[in-house]
């Protein structure tokens, strides 16, 4: 708590000061994912997670180990999750809902948004448990110090349970400070706190190579008591825009800092049930990952005649520092598959630890133009240095360096007030995926990569809904665990597909979001033609298909919701030989709104899985964890 001792004081003023205030407009009680969908794609309200994407996967590609991140518009290098005491949810933007954004990027954009307090006093209270045996508190509060200046605060204490039967203490704390000294000028203030304890580490289920792993009872811990970790995240940073002498302005400075100590991965071979099998455990010294990054933008708006202009001059950059490396691993010896076996904690001497040092800035210049009654056209092109040092127990490695010039460009073409065409053209420089835990290389990073992509499509407005469809062509390098298990390029990969999504309010009370992806995956290089791998990449599903409905009938303080999901067939090993099977779940839920007093309050049940669907989900090559079982969770908040 040293490094942070602001911000629980901070949530306790905040938390005094509002309960000796005066009533205000409900906040918390009045979440609701479905009914705040902008489109199917994806996004985050209230801890819900709703759509086809999320931001660990967006059209076969993860925008977090991208680079990819925003918050509130701004680029954002993040190392490690946000508080969620800082964030009240995400969008996912790709296809139509990305225009607007200033050179978007090949594999989508996860854009989040700040909790931020307004003018009204408000004081709000989650307390949730679920079926599992996890239990969780949270409180918010915001204050308006005056006209112009705004506080609020934040904490969240949780026993976390997961699918796995493995839990974890986690604390969250988080300050904002919302200043408008003048009608066009905003600033915000922020810093925030995550402290995960004695998280245990779940099992991650090595196959034979052939077939997928033995149905396992879910929820019985195979893991090791003493093979835990412990993880800090600090983020902290400011942003704002203003308008000088007519140029709109707008920046965002960021620090994120995610540091875990000691820890361990468990792996179990796979076998029949009861059969022995050996088991494995990679314990390392703990890694850090810090960076500060930010963007500056100065933009021009001008009209002629039926178009409007606005060009953008914008500047970003990060300056990253990892340390990862030096683990170690020892077999646990056998036991029965599918049996918790609990031994001592080996003795380990960690070797040295490897660091990469990445500095990178870019400067760009995009150009928007919409023209009455016709659409919008957007062109952008940006100048990359990317510079990165990585230095190993064995000395340093040659240093990587890109200068890519990157072009964008967009236009979406109304037909008529309802229909409008869209299509894209991107490049992009990004992050390529971090080496899994079951590479002998985990951690490691390798150097940025070039990306392109396309994509077009339609987008329909009509009684109450709107309809999107389109497809896309995304093109990068392909990276893999070879057969020595060393994660490293093996050739290039393309994802063609197709997306839709549906939604909106039909009837009064009734609100819909669904949506679906197909995507074709294959590699190509010379790793393929020779037979070291197949042609399909692992952990890509071939389809996705997401169905939510939320009904509120009119006048009634109770609303009911439900979402299906099916999660088509995938690829879990290099060689193509283990097919994971689709699976579906179902999830239920019901709000019920009411009043303690003076206070808005919500009573929210949910059933996830509810008829408790079995699957596999692909944690590596030819490495396994599977689907969540069902769970009920209770949740009750208050706003006062």
């Amino acid at each position: 708590m040293s490094r942070f001792p602001t911000i629980a004081a901070m949530a306790a003023a905040s938390l005094a000061a509002v309960l000796a205030g005066s009533p205000a407009f409900a906040q918390r009680s009045d979440d609701n994912a479905i009914a705040d969908a902008e489109d199917a794609f994806g996004s985050n309200d209230g801890g819900e997670v709703l759509g086809i994407y999320n931001p660990n996967a967006v059209r076969g590609f993860s925008p977090i180990d991208a680079g990819n991140v925003r918050l509130e518009g701004l680029y954002f290098d993040r190392q490690g999750e946000f508080s969620t005491r800082l964030v009240e949810g995400n969008r996912i933007r790709v296809g139509p809902s990305a225009a607007g954004y200033a050179f978007p990027a090949p594999s989508g954009v996860v854009d989040y948004r700040l909790r931020t307090p307004g003018d009204e006093a408000v004081v709000s209270g989650v307390f949730q448990a679920n079926s599992w045996g996890g239990a969780m508190v949270e409180f918010d509060a915001a204050l308006p110090v005056s006209g112009a200046l705004s506080v609020g605060a934040g904490a969240s204490f949780s026993r976390s349970e997961y699918p796995s039967g493995n839990n974890a203490d986690i604390t969250n704390l988080a300050a904002i400070l919302h200043w408008r000294p003048t009608p066009g000028t905003v600033a915000k203030f922020f810093a925030s706190r995550t402290r995960i304890a004695d998280e245990d580490i779940y099992p991650i289920i090595l196959g034979n190579g052939l077939e997928t792993p033995a149905r396992l009872a879910r929820r019985r811990f195979l893991g090791q008591p003493w093979a835990d970790v412990e993880t800090e995240r600090y983020t902290f940073g400011a942003l704002g825009r203003t308008s000088i002498a007519g140029f709109a302005v707008r920046a965002g400075l960021f620090r994120s800092d995610n540091e875990v100590e000691e820890g361990h991965n468990i792996f179990l071979r796979a076998a029949p049930l009861g059969t022995p099998a050996d088991r494995i455990v990679s314990a390392y010294p703990g890694r850090t990952g810090v960076s500060t990054s930010g963007e500056l933008g100065i933009a021009r708006a001008f009209s002629t005649a039926s178009f409007e202009h606005r060009l953008q001059l914008v500047g970003r950059g990060r300056a990253q520092d990892r340390r990862y490396g030096g683990s170690i691993r020892r077999s646990l010896g056998a036991a029965p598959f599918g049996e918790a076996d609990y031994v001592a904690r080996p003795d380990f001497a960690f070797s040295a630890q490897s660091r990469d040092r990445v500095r990178q800035w870019a400067l760009g210049l995009d150009y928007q133009m919409k023209v009455n009654g016709l659409g919008q056209f957007s062109v952008g092109m940006q100048k990359v240095n990317y510079r990165k040092q990585v230095t190993t127990p064995g000395g340093p490695a040659p240093e990587s360096r890109d200068n890519p010039w990157l072009l964008n460009a967009a236009a979406m073409i109304d037909l008529t007030s309802a229909v409008s065409l869209y299509g894209s053209f991107t490049r992009g420089l990004e992050e390529s995926d971090v080496a899994p835990e079951t590479a002998v290389n985990r951690d490691e990073a390798p150097p940025a990569i070039r990306t392109r992509q396309f994509d077009a499509g339609a987008k329909v407005r009509a009684a109450g809904m709107t309809l999107i469809a389109g497809a896309f062509d995304i093109k990068r390098p392909y990276y893999g665990v070879d057969e020595s298990q060393v994660f490293r390029q093996l050739g290039v990969v393309r994802h063609a597909g197709i997306e839709a999504s549906l939604s909106g309010s039909p009837a009064p009370g009734l609100t819909v979001v669904a949506g679906g992806s197909l995507v074709r995956a294959r590699v190509s290089g010379d790793e393929v033609g020779s037979g070291a791998i197949g042609r399909r990449p692992i952990d890509v599903p071939s389809r996705k298909l997401v169905a939510s409905v939320d009904w509120r009938p009119p006048s009634s303080p109770t609303s009911i919701d439900a979402t299906v999901e099916h999660i088509g067939p995938n690829m879990a090993d290099a060689l193509n030989r283990v097919r994971v099977a689709p699976y579906t779940t179902l999830n239920i839920g019901l709000r019920y709104r009411f009043a303690v007093g003076r206070a808005n309050a919500l009573f929210r049940v949910q059933a996830t899985n509810l008829f408790n669907a079995y699957g596999w989900e692909v944690a590596g090559d030819n490495a396994f964890v599977y689907v969540q079982p069902r769970q009920v969770t209770v949740r009750l908040a208050i706003d006062y």
